[in-house]
C-alpha cells in the first residue's frame, strides 16, 4: 500500500509537470525559447552554473554540520558526493527512492549509525532551508506593499524570527545550537540561488525589477513540491509574472527553464559518483 501511494504521488506530480509545461509553450513556444537561450549571453550562463554550484555545496555543508551536531562525523568530501548523488536522484529518477533516503541508507549501511537520527537530520536540514525562503520572502514583500504598510515588517520579521527559534529549541533540542549557523547557511544557499537567477536574467537582458523574479523563484521553490523537481511550477510562474508586469514572456520562461537545466547538469555529477563507486570516509 506505501509503495503504491508513493506510485500515485509520483504520477500526479508528473502530470502536473506536463499540464503546466503544456500551458507555458502554449502560451510561449518552445521555438522561441530555444532562440532566446541560443542567443544568450555565454559568460553570464557560465557565472550562474558557478553561483548555483556554490549553493549546493553551501547546502551539503549545511547538512553536514546537523551529522556532525549528532556526532556522525562524516568528512566533508564524502558528503559533499553522498550529496550529489542524492539530487541525482531527486532529479532524474521518479517514482525511485529519494535522495534524502539515499542518503540515510547509504549511511546506515556504512556506518550503523541511527536511522532515526538521520531522518531527523536530514529533515532539520530541509527544515532550514524551508525558514529562510520564508524569511526572504517576508522582507521582498515590502516591495509588493503600499505606502508605509511595509514598515509592518519591521517588528513582523524578528518576532517571526524568535517564534521560529522557540519552537525550533522545543521540538529539535538536539540542534538548538546550530540554529543560526543553519539558518544563516540556508540563507547565504537561497542568496547564491537568486544570484543565479539574476546572472541568467541578464544573459538574455538587463532586467531593473529583478526583486519580482527573485519572489517568484521563492515562491516557486515553495510550490516545487507538488510537481517533478519543480519543473513546469517554475515555469509557468515566471510565465504569470511576466504577463501580470509586462516582462518579455519569452526570457522569463527561458530564465526558469535554464535554471532546471543548470540543477539536472550539476546533479548529473552525482551519476558520476554513484557509477564509480566511491567510498565514505569519517573524519579522524
Amino acid at each position: 500500500m506505501k509503495k503504491l501511494k508513493k506510485i500515485v504521488i509520483t504520477i500526479i506530480k508528473i502530470s502536473i509537470s506536463i499540464l503546466l509545461l503544456y500551458f507555458v509553450f502554449r502560451k510561449v513556444p518552445f521555438a522561441e525559447v530555444w532562440s532566446l537561450v541560443k542567443e544568450s549571453k555565454p559568460l553570464y550562463l557560465v557565472l550562474g552554473l558557478m553561483t548555483f554550484t556554490y549553493s549546493q555545496l553551501l547546502s551539503s555543508t549545511r547538512l553536514l554540520s546537523f551529522f556532525h551536531t549528532n556526532g556522525y562525523l562524516l568528512k566533508a568530501q564524502s558528503n559533499w558526493k553522498l550529496y550529489l548523488i542524492g539530487m541525482f536522484y531527486n532529479f532524474f529518477i521518479p517514482g525511485g527512492i529519494g535522495g534524502d533516503a539515499y542518503k540515510v541508507y547509504v549511511l546506515n549501511k556504512k556506518f550503523d549509525w541511527s536511522v532515526k537520527k538521520l531522518m531527523t537530520s536530514v529533515f532539520c536540514d530541509r527544515l532550514s532551508g524551508l525558514m529562510a525562503i520564508c524569511f526572504l520572502i517576508l522582507l521582498l514583500s515590502a516591495k509588493f506593499l503600499p505606502g508605509y504598510w511595509w514598515t509592518l515588517l519591521i517588528p513582523t520579521i524578528p518576532i517571526a524570527y524568535f517564534i521560529a527559534r522557540f519552537l525550533w529549541g522545543k521540538l529539535f533540542n538536539s540542534f538548538s545550537g546550530i540554529f543560526n549557523k543553519s539558518l544563516l547557511y540556508s540563507l547565504g544557499v537561497q542568496g547564491l540561488q537568486l544570484l543565479s537567477i539574476f546572472f541568467i536574467l541578464n544573459s538574455f537582458t538587463s532586467v531593473d525589477s529583478v526583486w519580482i523574479y527573485f519572489m517568484v523563484f521563492l515562491l516557486s521553490s515553495i510550490l516545487s513540491l507538488i510537481s517533478f523537481s519543480g519543473i513546469g511550477v517554475r515555469e509557468w510562474l515566471f510565465m504569470q509574472a511576466a504577463n501580470y508586469y509586462a516582462f518579455d514572456a519569452g526570457v522569463s520562461v527561458s530564465t526558469a527553464m535554464l535554471f532546471s537545466i543548470m540543477t539536472a547538469l550539476v546533479s548529473l555529477v552525482g551519476l558520476i559518483y554513484q557509477l564509480t563507486h566511491f567510498s565514505l570516509e569519517k573524519e579522524g
